[in-house]
């Protein structure tokens, strides 16, 4: 089995990620993937190339976006509280 290419997807579940693959031995187009595993066949390698293609427009990419950091925001001016510094880190966490 040769691995043609590979698609990857944050979801709120976890990672999603498909294979295009084919098999020389049965002569064979499939994509592997998904949440709970899945096997999809294609008819020829246009087929394939399709349903890459509607991977892509879903959301999928070949490299997995970085997850998003958030700015933590402190108090307005730390020089009016009297809170150390960590504990005003830890405050602003909860907001």
């Amino acid at each position: 089995m040769k691995l043609l290419a590979s698609l990857r997807r944050r979801t709120k579940t976890g990672i999603s990620v498909w294979h295009f693959c084919y098999d020389p031995e049965l002569d064979r187009h499939f994509a592997v993937g998904g949440q709970d595993l899945e096997v999809k066949p294609a008819t020829s390698l246009k087929h394939l190339r399709q349903m890459h293609s509607n991977f892509k427009r879903y959301g999928y990419k070949a490299e997995l976006p970085a997850i998003k950091q958030h700015k933590q925001m402190l108090v307005a001016d730390p020089w009016e509280s009297t809170l150390p510094l960590d504990l005003q880190a830890e405050l602003g966490a909860l907001a």
